[in-house]
Formats: C-alpha cells, structure tokens, sequence
C-alpha cells in the first residue's frame, strides 16, 4: 500500500469547490460544519453553472492550491477531477484531491473509507496522506457531433443505462436517486429495443452484438448503488467492463437483484473484460455517460490512465491491492 505523501498543516493551500444544489441543497451546509474544524485558511468557491467547477478548480491549482476539496456528488467531482489537467497534463503534480460527498448519488465515493464526523473529516483534509488512483480517459462524439474528450473518475457506459441516466437527470429526486434510477429503469426498458454495437478491446476480436448496456468501470457501483462493475478496483491499472447482451422487458425485470448483489457476472448474458483500452461503435444513436451524467454518443474509445491522480484517503480504498 503506497501513500504519495503526508503534509503538514502549515503547508497545506486548501480550496473546496461547492455545488450548492448537490444533495437537494445540503452540501454548503455539510462543508460548513467540515470547515469549523479546519485551522488553515481555507477558500470556497461555489459553482454555478455546468463546467464551473473545472475552471474553478484550475484557477486554484494555478493560484498554488495543493488541497481541492469537491464538495457535493459524483457530477461535481468529476469536474474537479477534470480541472486538474490542461493539455492531457496535470497542472500541478503537487495537488491532491479532496472529497466531502453530498450527492444524491455518490457512488464512486462508495470506493473508499471516508470519515464521517466532521472533525475526522478536517484532520483528513489538513494533514492526511494522498494515494493515486487510475481515471479513464474516454475519447466521444458530443451531444453537438463534434469529438471532445474527458477525464471519468469512475464508470462510462452506453446503452440503456445512458437513456435511463438521461431520465434520472431530468425527473424529480424528491424521493432520493435510487428510487428515481429505479422508475426511470422500468419507464426506460417498457420501450426500449437493445443497441446493436461493434466492441474492440486491446488486440481481441471484435465483437458484434446487440446489447441493453455496456459499462466500462474504474469503480464498481453505478446508478445510487447499482454493482455494475462488481470487481473493479480503483487502482490496478484496468478496465472492468460489463457487457449484457439484450434483455427483453421481463428478463431485465427478473434479474434485477443481480444488479445489487455483485452476481451479475452468473447471467449467461453478461460478459466480463478487463482490458486497458475498449473502442465502441453504432449505425444507431447510441447515448453515452460519464460518471452518471449524459455527455454524448458513440463510437467511443476509453482507455485507462494509471496512478493519473492523488486521492486523500483515510484508509484503503475498497477493493484496492
């Protein structure tokens, strides 16, 4: 188990980026109490706009921030992730990541053993040890057909998945994110048909195939606590991938506990990968995401960047070797 390093709280320039609407609104709330407990100067900075936090966290680093704290759910930590590189280069090798997680989501902070009381949580941020963790670098067609690019922290997928995480995205939350992951899966496979998709993986042969989702893991859960890729771990140089082949409506409605309980893989219909570089692509428009959020369509090319970031941790991550 190797650490990057351990700092003291004279030297730690700390900067938390807030999205003030994460976890219907309690994430300045949860940071303040966070706060109270740090001693350094710390600046916070509140997002407001998709893709602010990317810029803010930039801005920081460049200003010699070596603490960017995200603060709210897996959406806002992805854009912090994604400040911390301009060119496909780390800014800073210096700066290390923070998470305070206030999501209706969260599932990539399910990877680790985060503090829970605030003071915990504050020590972690001021003098805690930093260990790197692999991202994917997924290469896609935006919403707008032009090529673009981004950094995801823990799992791309296409298929069904992504027209159910654009449902999620646009429907209420009132009841929290796995109750409407779960409405949105079942409205979403009344009419869904399967994607017929062309996969290439490192030097395998292609594959053909129809599918209902295909999801590409550095962490392991997906959709409020879904276990799509159950023996992902977060930094050992690999992609997990999940291919399952399509479902009709009562076969995926049969099976659902699989997707909770980390047996997926005993369907006949799921195939497991580990590889270091998966490529995708469609005669059909074939939604994408990225860390739960809809980014684009296929083809698509993910492949993975090890050891890519330092993480604040308080113990191992989950699953890590």
């Amino acid at each position: 188990m190797e650490s990057v390093r351990i700092r003291g709280s004279n030297r730690a320039l700390i900067t938390a980026i807030i999205n003030p609407a994460a976890g219907r609104g309690g994430a300045a709330a949860a940071w303040l109490n966070i706060r109270t407990h740090v001693k350094n100067p710390v600046e916070t900075l509140e997002t407001h706009a998709p893709g602010h936090a990317s810029e803010l966290t930039a801005q920081a680093i460049k200003r010699g921030a070596d603490t960017i704290v995200a603060v709210g759910g897996d959406g806002t930590i992805n854009e912090v992730v994604n400040g911390f590189f301009e060119h496909d280069k780390l800014i800073s090798d210096r700066a290390a990541l923070g998470i305070v997680p206030h999501g209706t989501g969260s599932d990539l902070i399910k990877m680790f053993h985060l503090p829970e009381k605030s003071e915990d949580a504050a020590a972690l941020i001021e003098t805690g040890n930093s260990r790197p963790i692999d991202l994917l670098k997924v290469r896609y067609t935006g919403l707008n057909g032009t090529s673009t690019s981004r950094y995801s922290t823990n799992i791309a997928s296409f298929g069904m998945g992504a027209a159910v995480a654009s449902r999620v995205n646009r429907s209420s939350k009132f009841f929290g994110r796995k109750s409407a992951y779960a409405l949105a899966m079942m409205r979403t496979a009344m009419t869904f048909t399967g994607n017929l998709v062309s996969i290439s993986t490192d030097n395998a042969a292609t594959i053909e195939t129809k599918i209902t989702s295909v999801a590409v893991g550095n962490g392991k859960y997906q959709g409020a606590g879904m276990l799509a890729c159950p023996r992902a771990i977060i930094d050992d140089g690999l992609l997990d991938v999940t291919l399952i082949k399509f479902l009709r409506l009562p076969e995926l409605i049969g099976n659902l506990p699989m997707l909770y309980n980390g047996r997926i893989y005993e369907h006949p219909k799921v195939q497991f990968l580990r590889v270091t570089k998966l490529r995708a692509d469609s005669s059909e428009l074939v939604l994408i995401e990225i860390d739960g959020e809809v980014a684009g369509r296929l083809p698509i090319e993910i492949s993975i960047v090890p050891r890519a970031i330092p993480v604040l941790w308080a113990q191992s991550p989950v699953g890590s070797v």
